[in-house]
């Protein structure tokens, strides 16, 4: 059967351009979450607490990051496995890839809070000078996100670039474009594993440059792995939880069905376990090695006033709460169940980051978390607000010139 304009428009009411979103209220609105942040970060810099809101920069800067990526790199597992059923999902999967530019240079901002962030630049450890030097570790870490960055928007160029090569002959039939979905589609065939052996390296490397280095005399080998696995479980909470607010707003109904539901509830229940099974492995061989300068990590986060507490609330919501609740096959085609699973996941893994984080900066006794850190929270969030909504203002929601959703309009119209 060949595919029409009006077997896209009539049958699955899907428009080939990018659809005229009525979202006005919340650009204004992400608009005002962005500046309020900002604000928030520039008053804070200059105050007398602003160890505090370097620590929640740099919390921040890694939670949305590994959203951002993490994203991006499902895309890429769609197209290494080659998964029908996610299809439908895969623009929403793309388009965090537009918050990628502005994570690549707010990580240089991290350059201007150098002494408020990493405490080896005061007191230096003679064996470990040679890796922990300032110049060298932006250095590696910018190129590592350099790469990551490139890597990503490339993936998203050829399976956006698709769209701009669809034409229609003068009786509506498709005429040229499955061809070069094909030359499109081998392009991010090649690209996509070059983005995940990226995105393990890359976020192996900020997780130890960024959040272990914070306490030097720590080491972990698991570590790495851990960090790039949480980032990816965040990224598929993340990805359902737009799923479920977009889906009308992007007319996604005919597409986005309890079976993608269900198959990204079984996947986010496998990586819930799996970054639950890191943990466990990494604090079990800790606790068995009973090594001072492995123990005051962990002992510090569960054992302390005022982290303790904390420890407690992320296992919750990052792991107890998400694990009980998956087990079910019915809650995951629900959307209100999910809607509130991927909530509490994705606040569960925030404050995840700001437990690795603030423990190893912070030195006062109360909990740092106030007004300050919520409102540059907020900032964050209207930039991947804003973000998003310039992605879906100006790029089809579905995949139309991939090959394989081709198949799924085909075999429904059939």
């Amino acid at each position: 059967m060949k595919i029409t304009r009006w077997t896209l428009n009539s049958i699955f009411g899907l428009k080939v351009a990018a659809p005229a979103l009525g979202l006005g209220p919340w650009t204004f609105f992400s608009v005002i979450l962005f500046l309020v942040g900002t604000v928030a970060f520039w008053i804070g810099i200059s105050g007398p607490r602003s160890e505090r809101v370097w620590q929640v920069f740099l919390v921040n800067y890694l939670f949305w990051s590994g959203l951002a990526f993490g994203s991006v790199l499902f895309s890429a597992a769609l197209i290494l496995t080659k998964a029908r059923w996610g299809r439908p999902i895969k623009r929403l999967a793309e388009a965090p890839a537009a918050f990628l530019p502005f994570s690549f240079l707010l990580f240089w901002v991290l350059f201007a809070g150098r002494d408020k962030i990493f405490p080896w630049i005061h007191e230096p450890l003679p064996l470990k000078a040679a890796w922990l030097n300032i110049n060298f570790l932006f250095a590696r870490d910018g190129l590592c996100l350099f790469l990551l960055t490139v890597a990503s928007l490339a993936l998203v160029y050829f399976s956006l670039r698709g769209e701009r090569e669809i034409h229609f002959e003068k009786d509506g039939t498709l005429n040229s474009y499955q061809d070069q979905g094909g030359k499109n589609l081998r392009r991010q065939s090649i690209l996509s594993p070059i983005l995940a052996i990226l995105f393990v390296l890359g976020f192996s490397l900020i997780g130890f440059d960024l959040v272990m280095s914070l306490s030097p005399h720590w080491y972990s080998t698991l570590f790495g792995m851990y960090f790039f696995t949480g980032a990816f479980y965040s990224s598929l909470a993340f990805l359902f939880l737009l799923s479920i607010l977009l889906v009308k707003t992007l007319n996604l109904e005919n597409f986005v069905r309890e079976r993608q539901y269900h198959d990204l509830g079984k996947l986010l229940l496998g990586f819930c376990l799996m970054t639950g099974d890191f943990f466990f492995s990494q604090f079990l061989v800790i606790w068995y090695g009973n090594l001072p300068e492995e123990t005051r990590f962990v002992i510090l986060r569960i054992n302390s006033a005022p982290w303790k507490y904390l420890a407690w609330t992320v296992l919750i919501l990052s792991f107890a709460v998400p694990f009980a609740v998956l087990l079910s096959r019915k809650a995951k085609m629900k959307r209100g169940v999910m809607l509130a699973v991927t909530g509490t996941i994705l606040i569960g893994m925030w404050l995840e980051r700001f437990l690795l984080v603030a423990p190893s900066l912070w030195k006062g006794r109360d909990l740092p978390l106030g007004f300050s850190e919520f409102l540059i929270s907020l900032g964050f969030l209207g930039l991947m607000s804003l973000s998003l909504l310039w992605f879906f203002k100006r790029f089809p929601s579905l995949p139309i010139s991939d090959p394989l959703f081709q198949e799924i309009l085909e075999e429904s119209r059939g």
